[in-house]
This record gives structure tokens, C-alpha cells and sequence, in this order.
């Protein structure tokens, strides 16, 4: 009976020792080895997490048109017209709140060179009126020229050299074809070139200029532009080195006589003494014969190139308020500009845009991307006085304040450059990303102007 116990417990222990094996056999190697190679296996756990961050994070797929363009825009407008649809003339291609005003800023200017254009003409030329009395007085009679430059007073010394002036005695200055101390809406009256107060006879922007060193001495900043007193006595309020480019920001009237000092440096360079004072405030006689009239060497088509390039304020608005006195009288007034404007809005049957200045810097202007867009259809063919870009297939102008960010313009269509398309965006507020107006630009040319392609 005891034999057979131990007999049957041999076989159970035989039996458990068959399990064991089988199961040993069948467990998975790598699982058997890993506790044997643990720091191995938590060092490899540990690169591999440590790879994984430096994967890149995977890209959002871009979003489809036009939810794309939408989420740049906010609450900004967007339009693009095909003003040369065989079938509907004007045709919006996309439109995005283009029926809310907005304030434009820049893009204002070529609204204000359209009416100048059209009005006075692309070769129309700016006069400046000089007159000799018997007493040498010479009177400068000034009609808004907004290119007398430097550059350009050499010019006139030099003609007046060959008429014969070679001394002046008192140096009168007639600003009256332009209304007094005309101070435009948007004008904040800081030292910035962007503020320059508007004159008939105004020059080199109504800016000083001079060059200070690190020991306090002044100089002159261009080799064409003279130091003159004005520039002088305001260049002590600057401690730092450098060139200094300012606006008369003091008043028109301090202004006025930068001008004189301006003109009057250029006449003793060139050897005519002067030898009495500048008056200001005085018109010239209504019978006087003119000793020499200049006329600008650019036209106003090469003077509008100009300040779309630079986006110059002051040249714009001497076109805005030059245009005014010519069509209705002197003086020149925002009243009559706006009449201008109106004459030239009703010609075109465009809907009336009112106009705190011609340059954009008021924020009491304010129109629509329809309004734009219809402006844009009537001004095409000078679109190439507007400033290009990617390799000339946009025409454009930008409007940048400190929470306004516009463009306007046109896209050229592979294949068709006379059937440019206009495009208009509008952006106000500071809840935009940056570069969004560029952005929306690609997309549209994207969406609209680029090559054909398969599908398309």
C-alpha cells in the first residue's frame, strides 16, 4: 500500500516537472530575457521617447478656398472683379464684406491721382511764377508744386542767372494761391516728413535737413540741399549722432520761411546776394509781369509715380488741393478739393467718397471695397504708374497706419496682361496676423491668376 503511494506520487511529481518544461519552451524569448537585460530595456524605452520629440509635429492639412482667405481676413473685406468678363462686365469673382467701410489709409492716393490725371492731364506740368520789380524785389509766386526739390531750385537760379538777376534786395513770398495756414484732417503736427504742413510755394517737402556729429557740430546732410537757419537752430534739440530728416512741424508759417531761407541759400550759392529780408504773407501785384516762369520738369504722370513709390503725403495732397483751385479758383480750400473730387465722382457715376485730405491720413475718410474696386476700373490704364511686383504681374498700392493695413491694385492673368483683374483689401483693427494683406494677395492670385492647370 505504501509502495503504491510513492509510486503514485513519482508519477504526479514526473508529470509537473513535463509542465513546467512545456511551458518554459513555449514562453517568448524576448519576454524570458528581459528581466536579465532591464537597464538595457529602460534605456532603450528611454531613446526611444526621447527620438519621438524630436519628430516634427505633423502639419494641419491647409484649409480649402476660400476658408483659407477667411481665416487671414477677420472681419476685413476682400473683392476681386474682373472688369473684363465678355458676359457681365464688373463681375465679382469672390466678395468679402465688400459693402462696410473702412478707412483706406494710402490706397486713397490713387483715388486722389485718378481726378488729378483726368483733370489736368498726364503732361500737365506745375508753374512757379517769378517777378522783378524795378527795386530788385523778386516775388516768388508759388501754385502748389509738390516736386520743388533741391534739385529743382538749382534750375531756377540758374535760369534766372540767364535773364540777368545777379542781386535781390528783399525776397517776397506768395503762398496765396493756397488757403492760409491750411492745416488737412490727419495733419498730428509731429516732426515726421509724413506731417508736413501744405504751402503753395513749399519746398523739398517741407522738410530740414542736417547732419549732426558725436561732438554736437552741424552739417549739411546732402551735398544739393543748403543748411539753413531754421535747420540750424532746431538741430540743438537732437543730442545723437546721425542725419536728420524733419518736418516744419512748428506751424505753415515757420514753414513758409524755411522756404524762403531754402530758395535764398540757393541764390548766394550760385553768387546773387541778397541783401534785405524774406515776407511772408504778402500777394504779388494782380498787374505784374512774370520775369521768369518755371515749370517742373516732371510731369504729373512722372510726379504721381513718384508718390505711389514713396507714398508721399505731401506731394499728394499738393495735387489735392492744387486740383481744386485750378478747376474753381484760388485759394485753394478742402471745400473746393472736395468739389474736385465730387465732379470727378459724378463723371464716372462712381458713388461719392468725402475726403479729410487727398493722401489717406485722415481717419475721417472711409469707403468701401466696391467703391474702390469701381475707382480701380475707371484708372486701369495708368496702372503702370503704380508700384509692381512678382515680376510685374501686380500693380499695387498699400495703405499702412498703426492698425490699418490696406492694398489695392491689379493682377495680370498669365497670358492676358490687358485683361487685368482689380483686387481690393481692407483691414482694420490690430486683430490680424502679420503679413496678412500679403498672404490674402498670394491666395488670390493663387485662386484666380495663376497658370492653367489641370482640372482648373
Amino acid at each position: 500500500m505504501i509502495r503504491g503511494f510513492v509510486q503514485h506520487i513519482k508519477l504526479l511529481y514526473l508529470a509537473a516537472l513535463a509542465l513546467a518544461l512545456a511551458l518554459a519552451l513555449a514562453w517568448p524569448p524576448d519576454l524570458a530575457a528581459a528581466p536579465q537585460n532591464s537597464a538595457r530595456a529602460k534605456t532603450s524605452t528611454k531613446s526611444k521617447k526621447k527620438g519621438s520629440q524630436k519628430q516634427p509635429a505633423q502639419q494641419a492639412a491647409p484649409l480649402p478656398w476660400p476658408q483659407n482667405l477667411l481665416a487671414l481676413l477677420g472681419d476685413g473685406a476682400v473683392l476681386v472683379v474682373d472688369h473684363h468678363d465678355p458676359e457681365k462686365p464688373g463681375k465679382a469673382l469672390y466678395a468679402h464684406n465688400a459693402e462696410k467701410p473702412y478707412v483706406p489709409a494710402s490706397i486713397l492716393k490713387i483715388v486722389t491721382s485718378g481726378a488729378a490725371l483726368e483733370f489736368l492731364g498726364p503732361e500737365y506740368r506745375f508753374k512757379t511764377d517769378f517777378l522783378l520789380t524795378r527795386d530788385k524785389d523778386l516775388w516768388v509766386v508759388g501754385y502748389g508744386d509738390p516736386y520743388l526739390v533741391s534739385e529743382e531750385l538749382t534750375t531756377v537760379v540758374e535760369a534766372l542767372q540767364k535773364r540777368g538777376l545777379k542781386e535781390v534786395r528783399d525776397l517776397y513770398l506768395d503762398n496765396s494761391f493756397f488757403e492760409k495756414d491750411l492745416i488737412l484732417d490727419g495733419n498730428t503736427r509731429t516732426d515726421s516728413p509724413f506731417d508736413a504742413y501744405n504751402l503753395a510755394f513749399g519746398v523739398n517737402f517741407n522738410t530740414v535737413c542736417f547732419q549732426k556729429t558725436k561732438k554736437g557740430q552741424v552739417s549739411k546732410a546732402s551735398a544739393h540741399i543748403p543748411l539753413t537757419p531754421l535747420a540750424l537752430e532746431l538741430a540743438p534739440k537732437f543730442k545723437k549722432a546721425g542725419v536728420y530728416r524733419l518736418n516744419v512741424s512748428e506751424s505753415p508759417g515757420r514753414a513758409e520761411l524755411h522756404a524762403g531761407q531754402t530758395f535764398q541759400a540757393h541764390l548766394e550759392g550760385a553768387g546773387i546776394k541778397v541783401t534785405g529780408e524774406i515776407v511772408l504773407g504778402r500777394s504779388a501785384p494782380l498787374q505784374r509781369k512774370v520775369f521768369y516762369r518755371h515749370l517742373s520738369s516732371r510731369t504729373l504722370a512722372a510726379v504721381v509715380q513718384d508718390l505711389m513709390k514713396y507714398s508721399n503725403n505731401f506731394m499728394t495732397n499738393q495735387i489735392f488741393l492744387a486740383l481744386g483751385a485750378e478747376l474753381y479758383g484760388a485759394p485753394a480750400t478742402l471745400e473746393k478739393s472736395q468739389k474736385a473730387m465730387d465732379a470727378y465722382f459724378q463723371k464716372y457715376n462712381l458713388a461719392p467718397i468725402v475726403m479729410g485730405d487727398g493722401s489717406g491720413l485722415s481717419r475721417q475718410t472711409t469707403l468701401t471695397a466696391s467703391q474702390m474696386a469701381d475707382v480701380l476700373a475707371v484708372v486701369e490704364a495708368d496702372r503702370r504708374l503704380l508700384v509692381s511686383r512678382d515680376d510685374g504681374q501686380v500693380f499695387y498700392k498699400t495703405g499702412t497706419m498703426s492698425d490699418i493695413k490696406t492694398l489695392a491694385g491689379y493682377i495680370e492673368r498669365p497670358g492676358e496682361p490687358e485683361r487685368p483683374l482689380a483686387f481690393v483689401i481692407l483691414l482694420n483693427g490690430h486683430n490680424f496676423a502679420a503679413g496678412a494683406r500679403d498672404k490674402i494677395l498670394g491666395l488670390i492670385k493663387s485662386e484666380f491668376a495663376s497658370a492653367p492647370s489641370a482640372g482648373r
